[in-house]
């Protein structure tokens, strides 16, 4: 063997590496992305079914009593 093929393994083995990485960051984004859609989605929702400031606090209310019980 001389230096040049393990010059080239060398590089084979990082872009390897490199492609996987880059491959689970995308998965990663990916699932950030649809978590803040699913949150946005959620926030829309209420937006659309509350319309007077007293329906607002008594979900804030029972929210936070109910976020509560599961701590």
């Amino acid at each position: 063997m001389d230096y040049t093929d393990i010059i080239i393994k060398i590089i084979d083995r990082c872009q390897f590496i490199y492609e996987w990485f880059v491959r689970l960051f995308g998965h990663v984004v990916d699932l950030f992305e649809k978590i803040k859609n699913w949150i946005l989605d959620l926030v829309y929702y209420i937006k659309d079914k509350i319309t007077t400031e007293d329906e607002i606090e008594t979900f804030l209310k029972n929210y936070i009593e109910n976020d509560q019980l599961f701590v």
